[in-house]
């Protein structure tokens, strides 16, 4: 859903069709004004398109580190996952080992309580 959003931005008005919503158009360019306001203080000599490209330079830095970022948790996430699968692979494994040996250990008990009762009976 398209809406148009009217921004102010350097003291000029924007009409922005947007997939966004108003409030988030209208703090875009309030954060936009900021970084001009910033750029151009005490800078007499600068001009609009100036201070429009440099800061236009600032924001695509931000995107690009914020990219690298974002990348660089989901190469972490994905080791996290592929560690917590083998960690899981191997418990299962344990699991099974631990049955067995539980399964083995009833029948050597099974085992003792028979040579005890058949000793037990030779003995009398």
């Amino acid at each position: 859903m398209n809406n148009v959003v009217k921004v102010r931005i350097f003291g000029k008005d924007y009409l922005l069709n947007t997939e966004e919503t108003e409030t988030y158009a209208v703090r875009l360019a309030t954060m936009l004004n900021q970084k001009l306001e910033k750029m151009t203080k005490g800078a007499s000599s600068i001009s609009k398109l100036d201070a429009a490209a440099l800061v236009a330079l600032d924001c695509a830095d931000e995107a690009f580190k914020a990219s690298a970022n974002i990348e660089n948790i989901r190469t972490q996430i994905k080791k996290y996952a592929d560690e917590a699968s083998k960690a899981n692979a191997a418990a299962e494994e344990l699991q099974k080992e631990n049955k067995a040996l539980k399964d083995r250990v009833a029948q050597l008990e099974k085992e003792v309580e028979v040579r005890k009762a058949l000793s037990g009976g030779s003995k009398k």
